[in-house]
């Protein structure tokens, strides 16, 4: 399987996944070493999907990470989904029988596994976001991979989007994700980001509130 306490790249700081110091909500990120303000701390890994897949495609992926209390799907705000829960080390191309049952040949067609080697900064996943009074150290950007992306990177790349059929509905680039970008300097610790939930809807208990009208932007 893949470690998640690894360092692929000659980097000041590498991640690492353990309890996180917030009350209640298991594991968290933490980043041991250094990262200036500005930088690529971490990146989403997963299968994607893009607005073309249609409303069935995105219900199955929100209703299974429910289901099995995953938390592990994220929407950017130009609406690809991107889905953690799915571990690639399990997935054979030429083998339907070993990708999720949620992910049909009708909605996943012919495809090819970009992500073949470990990427030990795509641990996005488990980003916490943070409890009161403490801030958020990180922020989070859309990132797209483009055709012209190095070859001998591409292995690393952590996303797959769901069927390359759908390459000429719209997705025009290799691949997509999310980056997170340190806000400040971080030195050993966890790694908060503000999930930005909606105001208009009732937060759950453990939520609290870093930045409403930023919120209010996002759901607009």
């Amino acid at each position: 399987g893949r470690g998640h306490e690894a360092n692929d790249f000659h980097m000041e700081y590498k991640l690492a996944v353990r309890p996180s110091t917030v009350e209640g909500a298991g594991n968290g990120l933490f980043l041991a070493g250094k990262a200036i303000r500005g930088s690529v701390v971490a990146l989403y890994p997963g299968l994607f999907a893009i607005p073309e897949h249609g409303p069935e495609v995105y219900e199955a992926v929100m209703d299974r990470n429910q289901d099995e209390q995953k938390g592990y799907a994220i929407a950017r705000m130009d609406g690809i989904l991107l889905d953690a829960s799915v571990d690639f080390d399990g997935i054979d191309d030429k083998n339907d029988e070993t990708w999720p049952d949620f992910y049909t040949p009708e909605t996943r067609g012919s495809y090819k596994m970009l992500a073949t080697k470990e990427n030990s900064y795509a641990l996005g996943q488990f980003i916490n976001h943070p409890p009161e009074p403490q801030m958020a150290n990180l922020q989070q950007l859309a990132f797209d991979f483009s055709h012209d992306y190095p070859r001998h990177l591409r292995p690393y790349i952590p996303t797959k989007i769901i069927s390359s059929n759908f390459m000429g509905l719209g997705h025009r680039e290799l691949s997509s994700t999310i980056v997170y970008v340190a806000t400040r300097d971080i030195q050993d610790e966890e790694l908060f980001i503000d999930y930005r939930l909606n105001p208009d809807l009732e937060y759950p208990s453990w939520y609290n509130p870093v930045d409403e009208e930023a919120a209010r932007k996002r759901w607009s």
